[in-house]
């Protein structure tokens, strides 16, 4: 009887658990029928696999990698018994064929294991891409979100600065309007000063009128004053002598 090599016996499955006991031994037909029914099985699974590890849609399910993996476990036990089966005596005699079909199940099981394997790499590849994705994505909004806090601030602070600006020219607009009033006003006294100015000079004799005006309101406080002191001289003596 054929067997595989030690170095393909991890590659026909590594989880499969050869501690547990043989099922009963089954005919060849059903043997090689369950074999075929399950390699149909496996090739499904494998495809929808396949289809997983390039699409990020299904990732999180992965129940179809545990079913296939059982499936791939089934299998390995179907071609033990199928070694069994040619390896003891029965009343079905051994022929090269059934030596042939055993090697090709193995060789099947072999691509199938490969194939599962790198399946298996390329979902994982796609789970770590998505997820590397959504972080980035993450990143991103929390990226943007503080740059709409930050533009939301400094539009804030720009709205203060012009309403400032606002006021300090409406109050310059203000102190060049008062402004502006006072020179008018001083254009207007300075204007009227030289009409008073030169209406006097105009009226001949004038100045001599006003001049004696002065002089008259000059006297006439200094001969009150002389009464008003010669009076209060009086009645301070009045009263000594009383």
């Amino acid at each position: 009887m054929q067997r595989s090599s030690p170095s393909l016996q991890p590659l026909l499955h590594e989880e499969a658990d050869m501690s547990q006991p043989s099922a009963p031994i089954q005919s060849w037909d059903q043997l090689r029928k369950e074999a075929r029914t399950l390699e149909g099985e496996i090739e499904s699974q494998l495809a929808s696999l396949s289809k997983m590890g390039q699409s990020t849609a299904t990732l999180e399910d992965v129940g179809q990698e545990a079913k296939t993996d059982d499936l791939l476990k089934k299998l390995q036990l179907v071609i033990t018994g199928m070694g069994d089966f040619i390896d003891k005596p029965s009343s079905t005699p051994t022929n090269p064929s059934m030596i042939h079909l055993l090697s090709r199940h193995k060789d099947i099981l072999y691509d199938y294991t490969k194939e599962f394997r790198r399946a298996k790499a390329n979902i994982k590849a796609a789970r770590d891409k998505a997820n590397l994705m959504n972080q980035v994505q993450d990143e991103i909004r929390t990226f943007n979100s503080g740059n709409r806090d930050n533009a939301d601030y400094y539009l804030t602070e720009r709205n203060r600065v012009e309403s400032s600006h606002r006021m300090t020219d409406m109050i310059l607009e203000q102190a060049y309007a008062t402004r502006q009033d006072v020179s008018r006003q001083g254009r207007i006294m300075h204007g009227v000063n030289q009409r008073v100015g030169g209406v006097v000079s105009r009226i001949p004799g004038i100045n001599n009128i006003i001049s004696r005006i002065n002089t008259r309101r000059k006297r006439d406080t200094l001969i009150m004053a002389g009464v008003v002191s010669t009076c209060s001289i009086l009645i301070i003596l009045y009263w000594m002598r009383i």
